[in-house]
């Protein structure tokens, strides 16, 4: 029998989620074909040893340029387009801690924001090397001071930016208010995006308060037009889908549909969540390729569930929204690292992370594979236990399988650890085919890796088995 026609993204858990769905799913590309399974291309560190601390922000220039903002020590890395890196400016503010908590370009300048002052530099200036002349290093001063979070966003030809309790805004003349909005106290603003005709306000109080709210702003009111209350620790980042918008919140990887008034449950990223073991989505850690919303997951403490570059989208209307691990990180871990900023440009993908003290700045290479690249069914059979079953046959069946790739499938029964299989090439059945009599099965789980070499890889179509 085919118990996988299609991969339908990750399960709410081992043990359930929606047909097609699978435990684990990592370096998979599910969203370019729909009906068969290919292997992602690789994130390569593209930084070399040049960005030397972590980045929550950075900023796609009109240029062609990117700058990476450091968030502990001031420095501020500049990426040409053709791939080269250099240290461009190092942030030394007249008071306040020198890591850019927020950054944006808007109207010739690149702006960014430390804990009591806003910067910023033409756009005329911003290249390698940041020129004096081009710097206007403490242009501005914040009244809150919040040394965690200055989001920022632009609409109705405004630069807003968040400041503790209150609504900062840079307007199309250069003029500089420190107060246009009060929010309720004790919020903290930690992430901004503009909505419609409107600025959506996503507030944070503090990890030990389960409350937070998201505000709708007109951005000419003298208050915030609509809020919603929610059950959670903070609103950590909005992601983009087209004309949707989706909310993290709280620790425990919850995503949430905005509906424009409300946020309504949508999905869970999988794990295991606790007081001790939470995780999140930093602010800038989103992005859009090809159409199919990306995200970082963080690990907070305890590595609850894995972490690396998510993918969260559908095909089309008439296919369902999966989520996946599309992207490991070039360290090849998924566990204790955090996600920083995501700039998608075209084709390429650019993604800052932090892995213990090692940090840096990946690239979609599209000269390689993902090397690890790997899914996991539910389990299997849980609810008949009453009649033990025997494996006979597990086939893997391809589309395309090019020289020295394949698949190496394992199983699992009843919850222990995973055997692998002897296989072989059935080349009329387009099938690798594993056969192993294996008996008094409960529970079974299997498990598929890809096997890739370089820029080659397997694409399959179907996982089938048979029982007796």
């Amino acid at each position: 029998m085919i118990i996988l026609n299609q991969i339908n993204g990750l399960a709410d858990s081992k043990w359930s989620g929606i047909a097609g769905s699978v435990y684990k799913c990592i370096g998979l590309d599910l969203h370019t074909n729909p009906g068969v399974t290919q292997v992602q291309q690789k994130l390569t560190k593209d930084s070399g040893s040049t960005v030397t601390a972590f980045c929550k922000v950075a900023v796609a220039a009109s240029t062609g340029y990117t700058f990476w903002f450091s968030s502990s020590d001031g420095k501020i890395w500049a990426r040409a387009s053709g791939g080269t890196w250099t240290l461009a400016y190092t942030t030394s503010a007249a008071a306040g801690t020198n890591g850019c908590s927020g950054a944006m370009e808007y109207n010739g300048y690149i702006y960014w924001a430390t804990q009591s002052r806003l910067h910023r530099v033409t756009i005329a200036g911003a290249d390698d090397s940041w020129a004096a002349g081009a710097v206007s290093l403490d242009w501005a001063t914040f009244s809150v001071t919040d040394a965690d979070f200055h989001p920022m966003a632009i609409q109705d030809v405004s630069l807003f930016i968040g400041d503790g309790n209150k609504v900062c805004e840079v307007n199309s003349a250069g003029t500089f208010d420190n107060n246009v909005l009060d929010i309720k106290t004790p919020y903290r603003i930690k992430t901004m995006v503009d909505y419609d005709l409107d600025l959506l306000i996503g507030t944070y109080v503090a990890d030990t308060v389960n409350r937070t709210e998201i505000l709708r702003w007109d951005t000419v009111s003298s208050s915030w037009n609509t809020s919603d209350p929610i059950e959670e620790v903070g609103i950590n980042a909005f992601i983009r889908d087209d004309n949707y918008l989706y909310v993290n919140a709280g620790r425990a990887g919850n995503l949430y549909f905005y509906n424009g008034e409300q946020l309504v449950p949508f999905k869970r990223i999988p794990g295991t969540y606790s007081s001790t073991q939470y995780g999140y989505i930093h602010p800038n850690a989103t992005g859009n390729f090809k159409g199919v919303p990306l995200f970082g997951f963080s690990n907070g403490s305890g590595n609850p569930a894995e972490e690396g570059v998510y993918s969260f989208g559908s095909y089309s209307r008439d296919y369902p929204k999966v989520l996946d691990l599309s992207f490991p990180i070039s360290e090849a871990v998924t566990s204790g690292i955090e996600i920083g900023a995501i700039i998608v440009a075209d084709f390429d993908i650019l993604v800052a992370w932090k892995n213990g003290s090692s940090f840096g700045v990946d690239k979609i290479d599209y000269t390689a594979k993902y090397a690890s690249a790997y899914f996991e069914t539910t389990m299997l059979f849980q609810n008949e236990r009453d009649a033990l079953k025997t494996l006979a046959e597990v086939k893997v069946l391809y589309n395309s399988l090019p020289a020295s790739t394949g698949f190496t499938i394992s199983y699992s029964v009843n919850g222990a650890a995973y055997v692998a299989f002897t296989d072989f090439d059935d080349v009329i059945q387009n099938a690798i085919v594993a056969q192993l009599r294996v008996e008094s099965i409960g529970s079974l789980q299997l498990k598929v890796a890809f096997d890739v070499s370089s820029n080659s890889a397997p694409i399959m179509e179907a996982l089938a088995l048979e029982m007796e």
